[in-house]
Parts: structure tokens; C-alpha cells; sequence
């Protein structure tokens, strides 16, 4: 049986971008753009937490990077 992958419980997701969070899978915005607002978050130290949540979002692949878990959604 394949295994589901789920986020840690512990992970922080950084929401200080609030309602530009909003429809933002919809956006329309590049890798590029969210990486250099990711960048410019750090750089102020408006960045709270331990990810990203437009990265997140932006990454196809993120599912491959959470760990394994048995249990169900």
C-alpha cells in the first residue's frame, strides 16, 4: 500500500503577505517573482515562520518532500 504523505505538525507557514494570499494560486505570478518576494521578506524581516506559504503554493513537487505518514487526512 502507498504511504500519504503529510505535513509536520511543527511546520510554521509564514501568512504576513495576508490577503494577497488569497486567490493566489490564480495569480498568475512566476517562480521567479514569488522567489525574489521571498527574498525581499527575508531581507526586511517581514518572513515569519518556517515556510513560505506562496512557495508552497507555487511548488508542484511538494508532495514529494513531505514526510511518510500511515495515517489518513
Amino acid at each position: 500500500m502507498k504511504k500519504k504523505k503529510k505535513l509536520d505538525d511543527d511546520l510554521r507557514f509564514c501568512t504576513e503577505c495576508g490577503k494577497d494570499l488569497t486567490n493566489f494560486d490564480f495569480s498568475g505570478k512566476s517562480e521567479e517573482e514569488v522567489d525574489h518576494n521571498f527574498e525581499n521578506c527575508r531581507k526586511t524581516g517581514k518572513f515569519n515562520g518556517d515556510l513560505c506559504s506562496k512557495k508552497f503554493i507555487m511548488d508542484d513537487d511538494i508532495a514529494e518532500k513531505l514526510p511518510d505518514d500511515d495515517d489518513d487526512f
